[in-house]
């Protein structure tokens, strides 16, 4: 991509002096952390010959690498401007600012000539950190300025939290090293009471795969998410940080124990059960871009394992009421495989699950009880014609690479807007119940919704630490573990409804789309009622009850107590993330969201 390391005298205005910044004020930032800020172009730039209205360089090569991995994951991972989701880059409400190519065809098409490159919700300038001593300048020069601050890890965010028009952003890509415990001990804790077991060191840009091939070379398995571009000890586990072995080995928040994070005032703090414990407690689960920028995290491992994988298939040519009776199959499956330690994908055409616990991944039975599991779905997907592979590898490395990988390389450059829901265990327990989910099935398809289309991440903790699920489960936050919604606790599906938004669809089809994902939320709030919530980092970001649906009432409120604790400015404020007001809604800094958000609100009053 074309050079952005400029010395910061020739830097463009991209941010319009006020509130007593000079360009003094600014190359002073840029000298304090040793020429690391830099403006920041979207993505495309390079293909553009005009930049926010004005005649800018075509740059032939940086656009063709652009144009041959726009939707390439582990390309957009390595740059400032790189976000997985397309709502990171555009400005939702406003449909003419943007920079964006067609990635419905690879290599992306070309744009027209004269076509304006214009900045969206990309933020204006990025400091490329490399330690503490750059974010404390960042929230130093915040505090004097009142310029708003944006935290870019992997890119990896559907709640357009990474980005915000007219930020510096902090990127922390580059904070990736590793180190390996045999028997950690958080910082501050007496050693012969606190040993925790094995357990690694990550640094917030380390991403999955680089921390699961760290963990099999040490005899060990890590418990992360599914794509291998995303940072595990970014938004991921501060959001909850789901797995397809959550069932048996708990979430993310339920294994991170320690973070090292710089806090609004400028402090370096280290976090864990022992000292800090109400900031441990809120970045389990109180979502990133809020209490301060984490450095690191601290996350147990598992021994390695064979791990048991169902791979199983219908045809493409599938209709949707096969779906439907798929989808069907599977949800009467589901409490008897949530037991036996199953977690991973249940979608509309496929379901892709895993297992480590002995009982299943059993190698010397060569698969027969993982078979067994499995037989009432592998024999309808083979009687419609479908195919499947029941199997169980030696470690969980065998399974990443073998199934994982393949699926997870060009998954970005689209804009995915999701609406997640958990649903309650009772509601797989009988025949109500059942009946209760195929009619939300149903009525989602009246929306528009097709059930082949379907996902939902079976990767809820619920047969992994006990004892942790049963504080949650008391709603007691003084004596819960992590701040996640409790509904996580005691919940067997994530279902997830979805849409895309085309990268260059007018305002009026923004709309009708984002109106249509809010009635499927309303639809899913009604189906679990009060004991189901949603998963933040995947969640809709017009949802009307988000305190609620996102964290449950009792957990808001300490989380904002913590928040005011260690925030009392404000300095980091996020699209309804914790201390996020309603009022900013109509706020210009949230302009690319807020006035969509009060137009769906519109429609969806409308026709109450």
């Amino acid at each position: 991509m074309r050079s952005i390391l400029y010395s910061f005298w020739l830097l463009p205005r991209l941010i319009p002096f006020s509130q007593g910044q000079t360009e003094e004020a600014w190359t002073a930032l840029n000298t304090s952390i040793g020429g690391r800020l830099h403006p920041l172009r979207p993505f495309a730039f390079p293909c553009f010959s005009v930049y926010n209205g004005e005649a800018t360089a075509v740059d032939g090569a940086a656009c063709s690498l652009i144009r041959e991995n726009y939707t390439t994951n582990s390309v957009r991972v390595g740059y400032p401007s790189g976000y997985m989701n397309l709502q990171d880059e555009m400005c939702l409400s406003d449909a003419s600012d943007q920079c964006l190519l067609n990635s419905t065809v690879i290599p992306a098409p070309e744009p027209p000539s004269g076509v304006s490159c214009n900045q969206g919700s990309v933020p204006s300038y990025y400091i490329e950190v490399r330690g503490a001593s750059d974010v404390r300048a960042a929230f130093k020069f915040s505090r004097g300025y009142r310029i708003p601050l944006t935290i870019k890890n992997s890119g990896h965010d559907y709640m357009t939290r990474n980005s915000q028009k007219g930020s510096l952003a902090l990127w922390v890509h580059h904070l990736q090293e590793l180190a390996f415990h045999d028997n950690f001990v958080p910082e501050g804790c007496a050693a012969d009471l606190s040993g925790l077991g094995a357990a690694i060191t990550a640094g917030a840009g380390a991403s999955t795969h680089d921390v699961m091939t760290f963990a099999s070379q040490h005899g060990s398995t890590f418990i992360g998410g599914y794509s291998p571009t995303i940072a595990v000890s970014g938004g991921w586990v501060l959001g909850g940080g789901h797995s397809v072995l959550s069932p048996a080995y708990g979430l993310g928040v339920d294994r991170v124990v320690q973070f090292k994070i710089v806090t609004p005032d400028g402090a370096v703090r280290v976090a864990n059960q022992c000292q800090h414990e109400d900031l441990f407690w809120a970045l389990r689960g109180g979502g990133g871009g809020t209490f301060g920028v984490v450095l690191e995290a601290t996350h147990r491992v598992e021994p390695s394992m064979p791990v048991a994988i169902a791979n199983i298939r219908l045809p493409s040519n599938s209709t949707s009421a096969t779906a439907l009776e798929w989808i069907e199959l599977m949800a009467r499956q589901s409490v008897v495989w949530g037991k036996q330690g199953w977690g991973g994908h249940a979608a509309g055409l496929y379901l892709t699950y895993m297992n480590p616990l002995p009982a299943i991944a059993n190698l010397s039975d060569g698969g027969a009880a993982a078979r067994e599991s499995m037989s009432a779905v592998m024999e309808f997907a083979l009687a419609a014609g479908g195919t499947g592979i029941v199997e169980v590898l030696p470690d969980y490395i065998d399974v990443w690479n073998k199934y994982v990988l393949p699926g997870a390389r060009t998954s970005s450059g689209v804009a995915r807007m999701l609406a997640t829901r958990l649903l309650p265990r009772r509601l797989f327990e009988d025949e109500a119940g059942i009946t209760q989910i195929m009619n939300f099935m149903r009525a989602a398809q009246d929306l528009g919704f097709d059930p082949r289309n379907f996902y939902c991440p079976v990767d809820t903790p619920f047969v992994a630490d006990g004892a942790s699920a049963s504080a949650q489960r008391s709603g007691n936050t003084a004596t819960s573990a992590t701040s996640v919604h409790p509904a996580w606790y005691d919940s067997l599906w994530d279902i997830s409804t979805s849409l895309l938004i085309p990268w260059n669809a007018p305002y009026a089809d923004r709309l009708r789309s984002m109106t249509t994902l809010t009635r499927a939320t309303v639809l899913a709030e009604k189906l679990t009622g009060t004991d189901g919530g949603s998963y933040v980092n995947e969640a809709n970001p017009f949802t009307p009850n988000w305190r609620e649906s996102w964290w449950g009432g009792d957990n808001y409120a300490a989380l904002l107590a913590v928040k005011k604790k260690y925030d009392p400015e404000g300095l980091l404020k996020c699209w309804k993330c914790v201390g996020f007001e309603d009022e900013d809604i109509f706020s210009d800094r949230f302009r690319c969201q807020g006035r969509l958000e009060q137009d769906v609100r519109g429609e969806i009053g409308r026709n109450a």
